[in-house]
C-alpha cells in the first residue's frame, strides 16, 4: 500500500508537470518562428532539451555547456538554440515542422520545468484581384460591375470603394472564394477606386486597386449571364 501512495504521488507530480494544454504557436511556410521554453527568465539555465513530442526524438540540446542543434535531418541548419531562455527558433518553415514538441529544462539550482508546445504552419494568404465586369454610361451616371476573386481557401472579401459617396451593392459567393460589386457613380462623383481586401483570422491582404473608366464597353460577364464579352476594357 505504501509502495503505491509512493509510486502515486512521484508518478503525479511528473503527470502534473505536462498535464496542461500545449501552447499552441503558428508560423508561416518559409519564414521563421520561435517556440517558448516558457522558463521564469532568472533561471540560469544548466540543461535545455527540445525533443519532437510524438516519438520523443531530441532535436536540440544544451548539455555541460556544449550545445547541439544538428541532431536530425529534418532540422540541419534551421535551428537555433537561446541558451539563456531556452527558446528555440526554427528557421524557413516547412509543413513537415507542424507538430508538437517538448522542452525539458534544468536550472542551477536543481529546479526542472516541462512545457509542450502545438506548432501550426499556414500559407500566406495570396493577394486576391479584382476583374472589371462593366463600367457603362447611364442616365445621370455610370454603371459598374467588379469582381474579386481569391486562390486561397475559407477566406473573408469585402471592399474597400472610395469616395465613400458610391452607392454600391455586395454580392459574394464564400464557396468559391469571389464576390462581386455593383456600383454607381454619378455625374458629380466621376470616379470611383475599388479595393477587395481577402481575411482570415487575424491575417489580412489587399488588392491593387482599380479605377475603371467610365464609358459604353463592356469588359467581362455579369454574374448571372445577363452580358456577354464585346471589348477588352482598360484600367487607368
Amino acid at each position: 500500500m505504501c509502495l503505491c501512495i509512493y509510486l502515486t504521488a512521484v508518478l503525479g507530480v511528473k503527470a502534473a508537470a505536462v498535464a496542461k494544454s500545449p501552447q499552441e504557436v503558428s508560423g508561416y511556410l518559409e519564414e521563421n518562428t520561435t517556440l517558448p521554453s516558457g522558463v521564469d527568465p532568472s533561471w540560469s539555465l544548466i540543461r535545455i532539451e527540445w525533443s519532437i513530442f510524438t516519438n520523443i526524438t531530441l532535436i536540440a540540446t544544451y548539455r555541460n555547456g556544449i550545445k547541439n542543434t544538428e541532431r536530425v535531418p529534418q532540422y540541419t541548419g534551421r535551428l537555433t538554440l537561446n541558451t539563456r531562455s531556452g527558446d528555440l527558433t526554427i528557421h524557413n518553415l516547412k509543413e513537415s515542422d507542424a507538430t508538437e514538441y517538448t522542452v525539458e529544462v534544468r536550472n542551477s539550482e536543481g529546479e526542472d520545468k516541462i512545457h509542450q508546445i502545438k506548432l501550426t504552419v499556414k500559407q500566406k494568404l495570396q493577394q486576391p484581384s479584382i476583374q472589371i465586369v462593366t463600367s457603362t454610361s447611364v442616365e445621370s451616371g455610370c454603371l459598374m460591375v467588379v469582381t474579386c476573386s481569391s486562390l486561397d481557401e475559407g477566406v473573408n472579401l469585402s471592399w474597400s470603394v472610395e469616395p465613400v459617396s458610391v452607392l454600391t451593392i455586395n454580392k459574394s459567393d464564400p464557396s468559391d472564394s469571389s464576390a462581386q460589386l455593383f456600383a454607381f457613380v454619378n455625374t458629380r462623383e466621376n470616379f470611383a477606386s475599388f479595393t477587395c481586401i481577402s481575411s482570415r483570422d487575424t491575417e489580412s491582404v489587399s488588392s491593387k486597386p482599380v479605377t475603371p473608366k467610365c464609358d459604353s464597353k463592356i469588359c467581362g460577364k455579369l454574374l448571372n449571364g445577363t452580358h456577354s464579352v464585346t471589348n477588352k476594357h482598360s484600367i487607368s
